[in-house]
């Protein structure tokens, strides 16, 4: 595999720049699939594309592993637009709402309802905005604090959960990666043990009720918050809290949220309960069958009970959920290019040629930071925290293990680069549908947020190199004393906010 050279890492490089300059995963992971197939077969055009089509993506599907996983995301994708189309979880939100009083309560209640709907990032977005508004209009708290709330429990959640479709595609990733270097390993507890060090989702979590208890900010969200103060009420907070008992009125039941998670919940904790005492332990391939087998089960649980609600006629419900699949198409091509891209570069040797030459150029404890800062600006650029996963992952695994890095914190790093252009990114979804659920401007909201990302970013890479040369999971701990410690600066620094300066 050394024959290769530097004609090696061409694909992985031409990946990542393409990724950054075109903003089109799909594009870039094309080309580069197609590169390295060119470059195994010699400059063979025709014996590349025919590569392409025997061994490519195609083929991918051949194996069980990736076949469940396709089939679990989608089945998954399905339930969840079925779920988000009924109502049910804004009638979630809407209770979540009754007990609100006060600016930290406000925030909190937030935070805490965004982590509760953990199984969708856009639904998210989509659901607290509009309950949530008139209550920050009444306490005078700003529309960039929402947006940034509801910004940093979406996909920052989502990530951290093994059994919805982020967890499960972010599985199959890592066990083709290890999978291509000979180790194979199960990916759902793989997934569990890199959850401490995806240091930028903990920390970003972890910011808002750090922020909303000390009740200061700092940077433009300082500025934005005084004119929130400041400004006149165009309603009256009559208005307002008729506005908000309205939406709670037209709230749907809360049975249609609550019935169908039950439902879910119970046949995951059954079939997982089974399967251990009958086998003695959980393995991938049955982890996977557990997903899938439950979330169908309650898809079509809750296809009956809607019909039988009258919510949607039984067809409708099941048009819903089949456009609910058909919505993660573009997630599975890049799924399945990222498969290949990962076995082109077991045959071209990409990680061993790395290796080889960064060995005694670069230091193995700040590997995850520099992953962590690549990820950072692939995601910014495009968008797209999947697609950085996809790009990053098949690369990170086998680099990491020819340096001596941990692959577990280099995984972490590659989700967490992922999430900090989820978080920041203009063109990302999740920012986008933060400030248009919550009526902010939406510039005004990725300027008011990114000060605060960027300090998550630095704590975060701070954090991987701390972890990598401890290689101690506790070290999320340490990093969020230190993001606490960089808040209090930040904030203390801008606690004194001129009136001219909120005026311009």
């Amino acid at each position: 595999m050394a024959e290769f050279g530097f004609l090696s890492i061409v694909p992985a490089i031409l990946a990542l720049f393409l990724a950054f300059t075109t903003q089109h995963v799909v594009l870039a992971l094309g080309v580069a699939v197609m590169t390295g197939m060119m470059i195994i077969t010699g400059g063979n055009f025709i014996d590349a594309s025919q590569m392409m089509l025997v061994d490519g993506p195609f083929a991918q599907l051949a194996k069980s592993s990736n076949a469940q996983i396709v089939i679990v995301i989608t089945i998954i994708s399905g339930f969840i637009y079925l779920v988000e189309q009924s109502g049910g979880m804004k009638a979630f939100s809407n209770m979540a709402t009754r007990y609100v009083s006060n600016p930290v309560k406000a925030q909190l209640a937030t935070w805490c309802t965004g982590i509760a709907i953990f199984f969708t990032d856009s639904g998210n977005s989509l659901i607290l905005g509009p309950m949530f508004s008139p209550i920050f209009e009444k306490l005078k708290l700003s529309r960039e604090k929402l947006a940034y709330i509801i910004d940093s429990t979406s996909s920052p959640v989502c990530v951290l959960i093994p059994i919805i479709s982020w967890g499960v595609y972010s599985q199959g990733l890592i066990e083709n990666a290890f999978e291509n270097m000979g180790q194979p390993v199960d990916g759902f507890t793989t997934f569990i043990q890199v959850i401490p060090y995806q240091l930028y989702a903990l920390l970003a979590l972890a910011s808002v009720p750090i922020y909303a208890v000390m009740r200061k900010d700092w940077g433009p969200m300082a500025v934005a918050e005084q004119k929130a103060r400041q400004q006149l009420q165009e309603k009256t907070n009559t208005d307002v809290e008729k506005s908000a008992q309205s939406e709670l009125q037209k709230s749907p039941a809360i049975s249609l949220i609550m019935v169908p998670l039950s439902i879910l919940l119970g046949c995951i904790i059954t079939l997982f309960t089974y399967n251990y005492y009958q086998y003695g332990g959980i393995s991938g391939p049955v982890i996977r069958s557990t997903l899938g087998t439950s979330y169908l089960i309650a898809s079509v649980s809750t296809i009956a009970f809607y019909g039988i609600k009258n919510v949607m006629s039984y067809s409708q419900a099941f048009n819903t959920f089949v456009v609910g699949m058909q919505r993660i198409m573009q997630i599975i091509i890049i799924l399945l290019l990222a498969w290949t891209l990962g076995d082109i570069c077991k045959e071209l040797g990409t990680g061993s040629y790395i290796s080889s030459i960064m060995s005694d150029r670069l230091p193995v404890f700040v590997l995850p930071a520099l992953i962590f800062i690549i990820g950072g600006f692939i995601s910014i650029a495009t968008g797209s925290s999947w697609g950085t996963f996809a790009i990053l992952i098949p690369i990170v695994v086998p680099i990491a293990s020819a340096l001596g890095a941990d692959p577990l914190i280099c995984i972490g790093a590659a989700l967490s680069g992922g999430m900090l252009g989820d978080h920041t990114s203009p063109i990302s979804d999740t920012t986008i549908l933060s400030s248009m659920s919550t009526g902010c401007d939406h510039v005004s909201h990725v300027r008011t947020q990114f000060p605060y990302a960027i300090l998550t970013a630095v704590t975060a890479s701070i954090g991987f190199m701390i972890a990598e040369f401890t290689r101690n999971p506790w070290t999320i701990f340490a990093a969020l004393v230190l993001q606490i410690f960089f808040i209090f600066v930040m904030t203390r620094r801008s606690s004194s906010v001129s009136t001219k300066s909120i005026q311009v």
